[in-house]
């Protein structure tokens, strides 16, 4: 039986694009076009990302990675810092990835899901982006006793140790890393021991207490950014850590 939220989710998914498609057919979606390309922060613009809630696509369309728009405000800066060549690691893809590829100048994405994987594949291409971001399929592995668990209810059994070690596969330092798939946690640690001086990395859902202990213990500086994320109705936390400054 699904959770709670999980039930929630999954209905407000369902009901938006119920509304998407009338809006459509209104011409509303059309207009919140519009204003969202005038000024993707205002109400409106918010608005307008509301109909792409777990629509990678759609949120490739809009050029949104799924963060705290404060959070990508600091990484779009971070990037331009780098004048566009930055070397990225990403876990968890989505259209986070297209957004990171069209300002870095390589990305490396590991996805668990070889369903969504797929889809990837895909996007990439239709972006002229499947040279920047190289994906890697790098699902779990049965077992009853997992060295590195997920954490997530539902997920009991699987262990994500090839997941997680996947950034070991790619040589050199990352100047940023994305940590928004499975094993969190272990992710963190696994991204802290590979990033670049002046590196960040961007750790998405901060606000979840599972991950409490692994963000104070991961010898970086967090600076917590909470706030509005496109697509979402309600506000959500996404950290951004650092070497600390001595």
């Amino acid at each position: 039986m699904p959770a709670a939220g999980e039930l929630a989710r999954s209905v407000y998914v369902s009901t938006s694009r119920t509304v998407r498609e009338a809006a459509r057919r209104s011409g509303l979606l059309d207009r919140l076009d519009r204003r969202y390309h005038q000024d993707p922060r205002s109400v409106r613009g918010h608005l307008r990302t509301l109909f792409a809630i777990h629509d990678v696509e759609d949120l490739v369309e809009l050029d949104q990675p799924w963060w705290t728009y404060g959070a990508i405000d600091a990484v779009e800066r971070h990037l331009a810092a780098l004048g566009g060549r930055a070397r990225v690691f990403e876990y968890g893809s989505g259209a986070s990835s297209v957004w990171l590829g069209r300002r870095a100048g390589e990305v490396h994405s590991v996805e668990h899901h070889a369903g969504f994987a797929g889809v990837m594949r895909d996007v990439l291409a239709e972006a002229g982006l499947d040279a920047t971001v190289t994906l890697l399929e790098v699902p779990p592995t049965q077992d009853d006793e997992p060295r590195v668990p997920s954490g997530r209810r539902g997920e009991e059994g699987r262990d994500y140790a090839d997941y997680v070690a996947a950034i070991d596969g790619v040589a050199g330092e990352f100047d940023l890393v994305v940590v928004d798939g499975r094993a969190r946690v272990a992710c963190l640690q696994a991204a802290a021991r590979r990033l670049a001086p002046g590196g960040l990395v961007l750790f998405d859902d901060s606000q979840r207490p599972r991950y409490a202990a692994g963000l104070a213990g991961s010898g970086l500086a967090v600076r917590r950014v909470r706030g509005w994320v496109p697509s979402l109705p309600y506000p959500r936390e996404t950290a951004l850590l650092r070497f600390a400054r001595a």
